[in-house]
């Protein structure tokens, strides 16, 4: 189980190509014509684990999943795949822009410092320096991602599989 967590922003087309396939055949979608093209371009973000502990800090510490700011900058969001194994969720074009503002004028890396020691230690073993430094170091790129999707006009998913 790799628990590895991608952002990738969608073209209009893309994400109608996403939704018409049946739920259960979404994630290997994506997998297979989706990352194939994005994974180390503008258009894809890197998350590594630390998707995770930036979710908790978004949440002030605790584990929340809305679809609103800023809970919905990793995991929230419209879920098109909520499966055991795998999830996807949709930010569309009014979430991404609220998501541009609200990270340019909230620092990513002091939400992630004010509320990383506020996460339970049961909720999430990695709580420790050397947790603190991974978490903040794959949250570096996630402003310009989010502002690049604005630029472009795309929609944003986040994928990962447990």
């Amino acid at each position: 189980m790799s628990r590895l967590g991608m952002l990738y922003a969608l073209e209009e087309s893309e994400v109608k190509k996403l939704r018409s396939l049946p739920e259960e055949e979404r994630y290997d979608y994506m997998l297979n014509e989706m990352e194939e093209r994005l994974f180390g371009t503008p258009r894809g973000c890197e998350l590594d684990k630390a998707w995770e502990g930036i979710q908790y800090c978004l949440g002030g510490g605790k584990w929340n999943d809305e679809n609103k700011i800023p809970t919905n900058i990793i995991f929230g969001g419209e879920f098109l795949v909520d499966e055991d194994d795998d999830v996807i969720t949709l930010k569309n074009r009014s979430d991404v822009k609220a998501i541009v503002a609200y990270l340019q004028q909230n620092s990513l890396e002091e939400l992630i410092k004010n509320n990383f020691w506020k996460i339970d230690d049961e909720s999430f073993p990695y709580k420790d320096e050397d947790g603190l430094d991974h978490t903040l170091g794959w949250s570096t790129e996630i402003l310009s991602f989010y502002e690049n999707a604005l630029k472009e006009d795309y929609q944003v998913i986040f994928t990962v599989d447990f």
